[in-house]
């Protein structure tokens, strides 16, 4: 595991402040006070509990650290014997407990944290690891991932365009770059754009509006399922336009990314958070450099007009170039 947190090529916001990520884990293998108490004691904050399924660890810089157990096939399960048995949803849930650290993730959703201070994110990761959190290889049911939702530099189309260009062309090596595990390449929860989405981003200026780029993602990605998705974007730049086409309440608005591709390999020694960043920081550094942004968008152009294609795409090795570097300073 590198030590070091890359900064993406844009630091700051519009407003001047820095850019914030907020990650999320999904593991197994503990409760949910044990892993309250990990992450409190990790980042000195204090443990409140809402429900047998959730609670919050709150931060005094930072925010709510919210852990909960993901799962809402058991949720839909208590709801249902509610109504046939009449048991009181606290009942429910605590008779699902112990099924629940076998086979439903546990999520903790952390808070924004500034860019340049990611790192205070890794004393958490070690005690989870610590406490006993199983990852990806440990489960042969669920594929456990991390997100990381990154603040746009500005909610302008201007500023989205060439993200979404540099994450076309990239798409396929981040699945290599990550080693995407082959249970979640199987799943449609982080499936890659479609050709034809990709082929209309490429035809993108700086001149593309912001409703033309919501549209055309909306026509091609009516759904949460994408490596990077942006319906949580779209929503808080234009709610009623994405409540039109994707009536989702899993959805919530953020002016930020929804990056979906990394494991969670949380059971690994040595595994955290920075790979992962440093991964997802290649399309950081890639949307600021629009010489080598539109070299990639013209290769991708040339070999995707081949209606058999061997090799892998040329540019790969370029990307893999800007990983180095961003390890190397």
């Amino acid at each position: 595991m590198h030590n070091h947190y890359a900064k993406p090529a844009w630091v700051n916001n519009a407003k001047g402040d820095v850019r914030c990520a907020g990650f999320e884990l999904e593991f197994a293998g503990l409760d949910l006070q044990t892993a309250a108490n990990a992450v409190a004691q990790a980042v000195n904050g204090e443990v409140i509990k809402d429900t047998q399924a959730e609670c919050k660890v709150r931060h005094p810089q930072f925010g709510d650290f919210k852990i909960e157990l993901d799962w809402s096939f058991a949720k839909n399960m208590a709801r249902k014997r509610l109504e046939e048995q009449g048991a009181s949803e606290d009942a429910v849930l605590e008779l699902m407990t112990d099924l629940a650290r076998q086979v439903v993730p546990l999520e903790v959703v952390c808070p924004p944290v500034p860019v340049d201070q990611l790192q205070v994110l890794d004393s958490m990761v070690r005690a989870l690891q610590q406490a006993g959190a199983l990852g990806t290889s440990d489960s042969l049911i669920y594929a456990f991932g991390v997100h990381i939702n990154t603040e746009l530099p500005a909610l302008t189309a201007q500023t989205l365009v060439p993200y979404l260009q540099a994450y076309c062309v990239s798409q396929h090596w981040l699945m290599k770059a990550h080693d995407v595990d082959t249970l979640r390449r199987l799943t449609p929860y982080i499936d890659t754009y479609p050709k034809r989405y990709v082929q209309t981003v490429m035809a993108y200026t700086v001149d593309t509006p912001m409703q033309q780029l919501i549209d055309d993602y909306l026509e091609y990605n009516p759904t949460r399922n994408r490596g990077m998705d942006l319906l949580p974007l779209f929503k808080q730049i234009d709610e009623a336009r994405v409540l039109a086409a994707v009536q989702d309440e899993r959805v919530n608005a953020r002016p930020t990314f929804h990056y979906r591709l990394p494991n969670c390999e949380i059971e690994k020694a040595g595994w955290g958070l920075v790979d992962s960043w440093n991964i997802w920081c290649v399309v950081e550094h890639l949307a600021a450099d629009p010489v080598t942004l539109k070299s990639m968008c013209e290769q991708w152009t040339d070999y995707n007009e081949n209606l058999i294609n061997l090799k892998e795409e040329p540019w790969h090795q370029e990307l893999a170039h800007i990983h180095e570097n961003l390890l190397s300073v």
